[in-house]
């Protein structure tokens, strides 16, 4: 299995604020003693094709260059393949968070790409739950959070007219959908529940943080 990361950027990350900053953070990285592959995300879906190619051919170290978008797509790509890997080698994911959200990480810190480029360099990481939902289109895989209704609505909202203009664009979002404000049923059970819950509800929130 290889040691090199395969660092997965995706340069439209932050209204094109990671592929302004990715080069020079890459390259810090690099002379700091940090082996590493690169490789571009082009399009919605291509981090997670990157990363599928890159588990298969024997990559297990993985740098999400982004937001959480990046890292979400790269899981994805991972899973559930990694989970039936024979070898029995988890995957390693990193983030250099160049992004808008990162809110993933920012559960574990507010220094943001600072902290990310010590916690490479110095090796450090952790294990992680990964959360499976299964949906009438088939399944998906995360780290962080799902969410259903209105934090959702507001982040496509924001993803589909707003999104070039940062943090304003997603307050404007939630502007939006408050005056559109209104509940609704999201038919679920977990595992083990016989029954299907419809009750309405603003919003539904699978943490994992």
């Amino acid at each position: 299995m290889k040691e090199t990361f395969l660092a997965v950027v995706n340069p439209a990350a932050g209204a094109g604020r990671c592929g302004r900053l990715a080069p020079a953070a890459l390259d810090s990285l690099r002379k700091a003693g940090i082996a590493m592959e690169t490789a571009e995300s082009k399009r919605p879906g291509h981090a997670a094709q990157l990363a599928r190619e890159a588990y298969q051919a024997g990559y297990r170290r993985f740098l999400a260059v982004g937001g959480d978008g990046t890292s979400f797509e790269i899981v994805n790509g991972l899973f559930p393949g990694a989970e039936a890997d024979a070898t029995d080698q988890r995957p390693t994911l990193a983030f250099l968070p160049l992004g808008t959200g990162n809110s993933f990480l920012r559960d574990f810190t507010d220094r943001g790409a600072e902290y990310a480029r010590e916690a490479l360099l110095a090796g450090r990481q952790r294990p992680c739950d990964l959360l499976r939902l299964t949906h009438h289109q088939g399944v998906l895989h995360y780290i962080n959070l799902l969410s259903i209704g209105f934090p959702a609505d507001v982040a496509s909202l924001t993803n589909r007219r707003f999104k070039p203009l940062g943090e304003l664009g997603y307050l404007l979002g939630i502007l939006v959908c408050l005056i559109r404000l209104h509940r609704r049923a999201f038919p679920l059970r977990a595992d083990g529940d016989q029954e299907m819950d419809r009750r309405k509800c603003l919003f539904l929130l699978f943490n994992n943080s």
